[in-house]
């Protein structure tokens, strides 16, 4: 399917593998994290760099002599481990031990330092290593040009920060699902960081396990990416070119001689409107897909559901969803796109309404059969 949306994918932030993102990605998902993130994590890397904030550390030293920081148990446990040792006889000595006096020569005594390996410097190092990952992503990939020469610009400037005092005393790090530490709360380089590291660790740093997740995850992200295939498939067969390279950016998001296509937006008041829209309470819905013949004023309601039944066909909530929408428009014939595994067009009828369920995948060559279907389903607006 991304092989299919080609440029269209540059526009997406997530990917749809339910597996670990590390091993499983796409140039054109890697690309579109990129453009949307690479530069400014660079930037807040960089500062990150130049003044990285120190935690302080206590240590426990031995030391000669008494005096303030020494710590008293862990002082007597080093006595009594080896008398003899750390024990010197002395007739004024602190200690009394069988009536004789002593001195300890080693004392165990507080140290306190600070140090630049903490969790938010880490955090922020380990963007370095996705930003060079998946510029190397694109750049094997040759997407294309412009996209390979913005992808070598980013791994140049990640892997010279890399190579900077701080990147090479922590060395490569992982992404941490660590809490949120303090300056990434009050710093705005590191609260740049800890944003950027959890998209990473969202998008791409996640492995299935019986961890909740959130829907990004996975179903959404399919949905989406499915939602973008059909219409990039649809498109084509009614001869219609996309109207802006982020898909969805302008509506329609696709246009031809005779047709427009929406694409997950509100329809536009003169071309479709719900009975709700004349209430005092308007609704927001979204068709998936809008399918619009200028000359006539004719529309087509479709959605592209990334599920189906165990029998291969569309699923059960998606005939569901569409007969809310047929009420909404007050139309008497909408359209489900599923991904099935061979060519297929059904219909569910009954009373003069039909869902007209059509498969739509990779392995369907030809859906020239489920264009006539869509254009079957044209009608005037109701409202």
């Amino acid at each position: 399917m991304l092989e299919e949306l080609s440029s269209v994918g540059t526009g997406w932030t997530g990917q749809a593998m339910f597996s670990s993102g590390a091993g499983l990605r796409d140039p054109h998902v890697s690309y579109g994290w990129l453009d949307q993130w690479a530069d400014q994590a660079l930037r807040a890397v960089s500062v990150v760099i130049e003044t990285p904030r120190s935690t302080t550390i206590n240590d426990q030293v031995l030391r000669r002599r008494g005096g303030a920081g020494v710590l008293l148990a862990p002082t007597l446990r080093l006595l009594r481990s080896d008398p003899q040792r750390y024990l010197a006889p002395r007739e004024a000595g602190i200690l009394n031990v069988e009536g004789q006096q002593y001195d300890p020569l080693r004392v165990v005594a507080r140290r306190r330092g600070s140090t630049l390996d903490t969790i938010a410097n880490r955090r922020a190092l380990a963007i370095l290593g996705w930003v060079d990952r998946l510029s190397k992503d694109v750049i094997e990939a040759s997407v294309n040009t412009d996209a390979v020469a913005r992808a070598r610009l980013w791994s140049n400037r990640a892997r010279a920060l890399l190579n900077r005092p701080l990147a090479q005393t922590l060395g490569q790090q992982a992404l941490s699902a660590q809490p949120r530490q303090a300056e990434e709360i009050t710093d705005g380089a590191y609260q740049a960081t800890y944003r950027i590291a959890s998209d990473l660790l969202e998008r791409f740093g996640w492995s299935a396990s019986l961890q909740p997740r959130s829907r990004l995850s996975y179903v959404q992200q399919s949905d989406m990416i499915f939602q973008a295939y059909a219409a990039s498939r649809l498109a084509r067969e009614f001869g219609m070119v996309q109207t802006s390279s982020v898909l969805g950016s302008v509506q329609p998001a696709f246009s031809g001689q005779k047709f427009d296509l929406y694409y997950d937006t509100r329809p536009p008041s003169d071309v479709l409107r719900s009975w709700r829209s004349f209430s005092h309470r308007p609704d927001l819905s979204r068709p998936d897909l809008l399918l619009y013949e200028r000359r006539s004023g004719r529309v087509a309601v479709i959605d592209a559901k990334y599920r189906r039944a165990r029998d291969g066909g569309s699923s059960e909530d998606s005939r569901r969803d569409m007969s809310s929408y047929m009420s909404l428009y007050g139309l008497t014939a909408v359209t489900v796109l599923f991904p099935g595994t061979k060519s297929s067009v059904e219909e569910v009828s009954g009373k003069g309404h039909r869902i007209v369920e059509a498969a739509v995948s990779p392995s369907i060559t030809n859906i020239v059969d489920v264009a006539k279907a869509v254009a079957g389903t044209l009608a005037a607006p109701a409202f």
